[in-house]
């Protein structure tokens, strides 16, 4: 019998995510988000996003690892080709996704810091309760990186 794979909703809890909006391209958030946060953003391979109808498409993905702090984000786009990750956030062209809780302090840091960035119209905490379909969304994350480190695997023993 097939097993189902089942995401308990407090793994949705352990989240934070901040909604972005920007007329400016990927790259070019990222170049400002960089130098006012300083992190350092790897572009990773798209990340395919689904719904219950199927695929939506593949959507920018970036990954930085804050080693002291032990936090990993993600920033990727709601928008690609005329569709859109999260519908029920349209107005936002960005995510920033932090795979833990952070502190209220931190965050209001954080976002104040965004705020600062002159190509940013808004930069708002999105609470995790408020995201129906966040554990699909994470579930496509967790999906793709394990995808690209297969990836990374293969090609490491293929060069061997």
């Amino acid at each position: 019998m097939a097993k189902k794979l089942s995401i308990s909703k407090s793994v949705s809890q352990q989240h934070s995510i901040i909604g972005l909006s920007c007329l400016a391209s990927d790259y070019r958030l990222l170049f400002f988000v960089s130098k006012t946060l300083d992190f350092s953003f790897t572009k990773l391979q798209d990340i395919p996003l689904y719904d219950k109808k199927g695929k939506l498409g593949d959507f920018s993905f970036y990954h930085f690892a804050e080693e002291e702090k032990h936090l990993n984000y993600y920033l990727f786009s709601n928008k690609s080709r005329g569709q859109i990750a999260i519908p029920a956030y349209r107005n936002f062209d960005y995510f920033l996704l932090i795979d833990d809780k952070i502190n209220a302090v931190y965050q209001r840091e954080l976002l104040n810091n965004l705020r600062s960035i002159p190509i940013l119209q808004a930069a708002m905490n999105i609470p995790s309760t408020n995201l129906k379909d966040l554990d699909i969304l994470l579930e496509d994350i967790e999906l793709h990186l394990n995808n690209l480190k297969k990836i990374k695997k293969l090609k490491q023993g293929f060069l061997a």
